[in-house]
Parts: structure tokens; sequence; C-alpha cells
């Protein structure tokens, strides 16, 4: 039995992936895609989240009805560090999507961020890990130079520090959407002509919660 999954990464730049889930434990990567990232219209608050929401929710609609998935895998919302108008969007949008979802009575699983990373093993490497340490006392030696040459004066204090290792590169932080990205390539690469970038992160949420839907459902039935 084979199950057609669309993944959904939603936001007002929707990543998405259509991936073939085979109860032998493989599985196959049908269509894939990013939204291009919707803008808030300029209309008066709450009519412009109201059209904003129906904006991108409009793409959405159309790949349910073109890929006709069995399940849909949506990323479930979380408090963060976003903006109050950047939460508030995506809880309109979600709420345009449950209710699709309600009316329509297709299976759908949410994955919160957390769980779908600890399913698809997106850890740091202890390459990565060592990159970071490296980027930290690079950094804090940086920061105490500064505050030795300039005192506690604001503009240097609060000011980015950007941090170059001992050949005069670049040297910046590795964070989870790095992880994310290089997990995704590790397993999608064969279907990429280019690997995934940081600029891809949404994409790449999407191919891993998808993933890690097939890992949960097949590992289900091989304890069957």
């Amino acid at each position: 039995m084979t199950q057609r999954i669309l993944a959904l990464d939603m936001s007002t730049k929707t990543g998405w992936s259509v991936l073939n889930s085979y109860d032998s434990g493989e599985f196959s990567l049908a269509q894939f895609g990013k939204i291009k990232q919707i803008h808030q219209p300029d209309l008066p608050y709450p009519q412009s989240m109201v059209k904003w929401a129906y904006d991108c929710f409009e793409p959405i609609v159309k790949l349910v009805d073109e890929y006709a998935p069995d399940i849909l895998v949506i990323e479930e919302t979380a408090a963060g560090s976003k903006s109050i108008e950047s939460q508030k969007i995506l809880e309109y949008l979600h709420f345009l999507v449950a209710k699709m979802i309600t009316d329509s009575q297709i299976p759908v699983i949410y994955l919160l961020t957390e769980q779908w990373r600890r399913m698809v093993g997106c850890q740091m490497t202890k390459e990565e890990k060592l990159h970071n340490k490296k980027h930290k006392t690079l950094k804090n030696a940086k920061v105490t130079k500064r505050l030795v040459q300039g005192g506690n004066a604001p503009d240097i204090t609060n000011a980015p520090t950007i941090v170059y290792d001992e050949n005069g590169k670049r040297l910046g932080k590795i964070t989870r959407k790095h992880v994310n990205v290089r997990r995704a390539n590790e397993v999608f690469g064969k279907y990429f002509e280019e690997p995934l970038r940081l600029k891809d992160e949404d994409l790449a949420d999407s191919l891993l919660l998808g993933y890690a839907y097939h890992v949960k459902r097949t590992k289900k039935k091989e304890a069957v």
C-alpha cells in the first residue's frame, strides 16, 4: 500500500512537498516547492489580516486539489520569537486550513518542530558543535577587545559582532536552520540539481515533515 503525503510548513511563504510512502519502508519524492512570499495588503486592521490569510490560504487549497493527498502533515504553531503580527497571521492561516480539513474530512497529522526534528535526526554533528564552540571563543575574545579599547559605550557593546577565523574567513554560528537544511540534503539530495541552501529552509522543513510522518508510519507497521 502507498500513501501520498502532502507536507506543509505553513507561513506567508509556505514550503511544501509531496512524498509517496511505501509499506516496504521506502519512499519517493514526487514534487516539492515553495509558494512565493505573500505580503500583507495595504488595508486597515483587521481587514488586512483577513485578506492576507486568505491570500496565503488559496495556494494551499490548490495544492490539495492538485495532488489529492491521502494525508496532510502540518507543522504545528508554537509561541516563540516571532513578532505579534507574524504569530497572528500564522494563527489566521492555520484556522482557515483547519476549517478546510474539517469540511473535507481529509486525514491530517500535526507535528511540533522539536518532535519532527527528533524523528528525522536533526542533531548537530560533532564537527558542527566544535565549529560553534570556536565561534563563541572568537566572539568573546573580540567583545573583550572592544571593551578594553572603547570602554562601555553602548554603540560598541551593542554593535553586531562579526567573527573571522585565522584565515580571514567569516565564521558564522551554525543554527537549527542550518542543521535542518543539511539534513534535508542528506535525505533528499539525489532529487536536487543543486543542494538546498539556508534560503530554502521552508522547503527543507516541509521535506523533513513529510519524511518524519513516513518514518512514523513505517515503524508502526514494522511493530505490527
